[in-house]
């Protein structure tokens, strides 16, 4: 018997664009909450219109972190738009909000005022900075996050210059404890019976994310750099060149090291004085790093990775992505689905990275059309088919427009 998803039950309220603020609703989307998405009247969440496109119609990045939701366009700059806000909110568990720190206050939407209506309220802000402090009202984004925390400071090759990580982690860190936030709230909840307000940023994600980075620093005093493909304390934790690809090796124990020997033919170099321990492995980087290179240079990534893995030596060739997702474990683990698009065909994305024995998550929903909820939401919330209509006219909420279609054949029944 299938219980429903973990969250089910949980009505979530998402007033954010871009990917942050989305990504948290979305995780809490595909195991069980409810997530309304409110979007601007007209144009809707900006990623929208980022290509690619699938069947030029569907923004890759607005796919990528808006699936399992509804989505529901207002004018929050009007009265109605507000109105039917506070509505949605009034029944709601939780609020996702990752605009500007003050801009849904000043449209009367902020903590204090929907707290005030319900008291079971969490309300989760993810901003650039954080709500407090002098840089509070400036806006950020995940590259301008990435070089004001100093994570883009030790990205990169040893010398060279500073390099943007690959994912957008700022982004993606804050959406995560977002959520890991909102579930901590939802369990205090259960004890107190009241809500709270949630609070992270991009800022505060990224610092938590140097973590160790940020304890060396205060432990030696020595500022990090970047480390290549690797660490700068391990030349045996990092990628080479094979004659064919490029192949990592982690061979990060004394065991590995021993073994990594034994498959590069050299064991004699497990107790050379220059490389006998982690220490002394560091001191002399540089140099059995050539001479490391120098051997994988003459035989192809399938050579090495055969005899590493019969060692025991953690390796992987380094994948670009058409080749990771065509992997049999990442088959294997559903972490590439597809989904149908009414009326235009189907999309592939990411899985679900959760999984629960007796409450799995799921994929119910399509991205969503701009407004495509909008009539069906209102109707819930008690508006009726004319007022619905009259707001739409007056530009307070945008409709689907197949609304139109529905609507008259309810006229014609």
């Amino acid at each position: 018997m299938n219980a429903g998803g973990p969250l089910d039950g949980i009505k979530v309220v998402e007033i954010g664009g871009a990917m942050a603020g989305p990504f948290c609703a979305m995780m809490l989307a595909d195991y069980g909450a409810q997530v309304v998405k409110i979007e601007r009247v007209g144009t809707g969440d900006d990623s929208r219109a980022w290509p690619p496109f699938f069947h030029d119609a569907l923004g890759h990045y607005f796919a990528a972190a808006n699936r399992n939701k509804q989505s529901v366009a207002l004018d929050l700059k009007r009265g109605e738009g507000v109105e039917v806000a506070r509505r949605l909110i009034g029944e709601a568990d939780v609020v996702v909000d990752n605009y500007r720190v003050g801009a849904l206050a000043r449209a009367g939407l902020g903590y204090a005022a929907l707290s005030a209506m319900n008291s079971r309220l969490i309300y989760c802000s993810i901003s650039g900075f954080g709500a407090t402090g002098p840089q509070s009202g400036e806006p950020a984004n995940d590259l301008f996050m990435q070089a004001f925390s100093g994570g883009m400071s030790i990205t990169g090759e040893v010398g060279g210059g500073p390099v943007k990580m690959g994912l957008s982690v700022a982004d993606l860190g804050a959406g995560m404890l977002g959520a890991i936030g909102i579930l901590m709230a939802i369990e205090a909840r259960h004890r107190t019976g009241r809500g709270q307000r949630v609070e992270t940023s991009l800022l505060e994600g990224q610092l938590a994310m140097l973590s160790y980075h940020l304890t060396k620093f205060f432990s030696s005093g020595e500022v990090p750099g970047p480390s290549g493909s690797g660490a700068l304390t391990s030349p045996v934790y990092r990628a080479f060149r094979a004659s064919d690809d490029w192949i990592v090796i982690s061979a990060f124990n004394e065991r590995m090291w021993r073994d990594l020997c034994g498959v590069l033919e050299r064991p004699g170099w497990a107790d050379d004085p220059r490389f006998c321990d982690a220490v002394r492995r560091a001191e002399n980087r540089d140099l059995l790093v050539g001479m490391i290179g120098e051997l994988m240079a003459a035989h192809p990534v399938a050579h090495w990775q055969a005899r590493l893995k019969a060692a025991g030596v953690p390796c992987s060739p380094i994948n670009r992505i058409d080749k990771a997702v065509a992997e049999e474990q990442v088959r294997a683990r559903d972490m590439v689905v597809q989904l149908e698009l009414p009326g235009l065909g189907t999309m592939r994305m990411a899985g679900l990275p959760l999984k629960f024995s007796e409450t799995p998550g799921r994929i119910a929903l399509h991205p969503p059309r701009l407004g495509q909820h909008t009539a069906e939401v209102m109707t819930r919330l008690g508006y009726t088919d004319e007022a619905i209509e009259e707001q739409a006219a007056r530009g307070a909420v945008g409709l689907d427009p197949g609304w139109r279609a529905i609507t008259a054949a309810k006229a014609a029944e």
